[in-house]
């Protein structure tokens, strides 16, 4: 046996020995070339309860259907500061099955190339304040991230019978109101997880208990009229600041831009109606974006209760603030955002 032989028959074997140990890992890489899809739920998760979607001001879920296509990424998130806690109107959005198509959650939540099948669920831990699922039913084989989150939910000013002795004066004005001074509000001091920002959620008003602020004059009446409810803005930074009216169709009924009920029925910011019991406002975020306010502004809601002779004595101004007297706040709700992907 030559040498050349002997020579050439080892450089063969070693090449033997080396292409050999080479395949498992071949295969490996052939086999690993499935769909991660725990991986697709965990950064889906990610960015739905760390991020507060896009674009940030004015938010995505203040979008109608005809300005959809505007919105660039779903977020449920309060701020990029505050990871895992969810503001509630985002969250009222995401679930409005009305509003996205299972196309609008893939491109604007899942993202990538392939076509992904999803379930998206929140249960609050008291199992009623949310209960809320969108997506198909899971099936085996599924990739499935779990978050525990808290919501943030909006304050209501509730000005019931206690508040009486501060505003009930006799007044030919017989006009209350209730004032947002944003430079308060937006005060970078407070944190996003408890800052009152009427761009992002409803401003609540709820005028209780009635008759304690009637005139008890004689003859003493039983109800009082709501003529009108205004909106006035200010700017302090102004050389003269001076409130002014904020133009608005008053007197056509939008729901995505307000609700006013009396005694528990609906009507316009012009009702010229009986109050006997309560008057109740939410003025929503996509209404407050048509204002043109910044964080210096003063936002008046002017309530116009004129009868002559004078049957109401409400009068004042009731501050929205972070006074808890004056706006309670609701604690964060804990819940379960779950995340499903196949």
């Amino acid at each position: 046996m030559s040498l050349d032989f002997l020579v050439g028959f080892t450089i063969f074997m070693l090449a033997l020995i080396m292409v050999v140990s080479m395949v498992p890992g071949l295969l490996a890489g052939l086999e690993s070339s499935g769909i991660d899809y725990d991986a697709v739920a965990y950064r889906t998760g990610v960015i739905l309860v760390e991020d507060p979607g896009w674009p940030v001001y004015p938010p995505w879920e203040m979008n109608d259907l005809a300005h959809k296509d505007e919105i660039q990424r779903i977020g449920l998130a309060v701020s990029k500061e505050t990871p895992n806690i969810l503001l509630s109107t985002k969250v009222e959005r995401f679930f409005d099955n009305s509003f996205f198509d299972p196309e609008d959650y893939r491109s604007k939540v899942i993202f990538g190339d392939i076509p992904y099948s999803y379930n998206f669920s929140l249960l609050s831990e008291d199992g009623t304040s949310y209960n809320n699922r969108t997506g198909s039913p899971i099936p085996p084989g599924h990739g499935y991230i779990r978050r525990v989150v808290k919501i943030k939910e909006p304050g209501v000013a509730e000005i019931d019978g206690s508040f009486a002795s501060q505003y009930t004066a006799p007044s030919s004005n017989q006009e209350f109101i209730v004032r947002l001074d944003f430079g308060q509000l937006l005060n970078p001091s407070v944190g996003a997880a408890y800052r009152i920002d009427p761009r992002t959620e409803p401003v609540n008003v709820t005028i209780t208990g009635f008759d304690e602020y009637l005139n008890e004059t004689a003859p003493a009446p039983t109800n009082a009229t709501l003529r009108t409810v205004t909106f006035w803005k200010k700017d302090p930074t102004r050389p003269i600041p001076q409130f002014t009216k904020i133009p608005f169709s008053y007197s056509t009924t939008d729901s995505s831009l307000y609700t006013l009920t009396i005694d528990g029925n609906p009507y316009d910011l012009t009702p010229d109606a009986e109050v006997f019991d309560d008057i109740s406002l939410v003025l929503k975020p996509a209404a407050t974006s048509l204002f043109t306010l910044d964080q210096n502004s003063i936002l008046d809601i002017r309530f116009n209760l004129g009868d002559p002779p004078p049957r109401p004595n409400i009068f004042g101004i009731h501050d929205y603030d972070y006074n808890m007297t004056t706006v309670p706040r609701p604690d964060l709700k804990a819940g379960v955002l779950e995340v499903a992907i196949w």
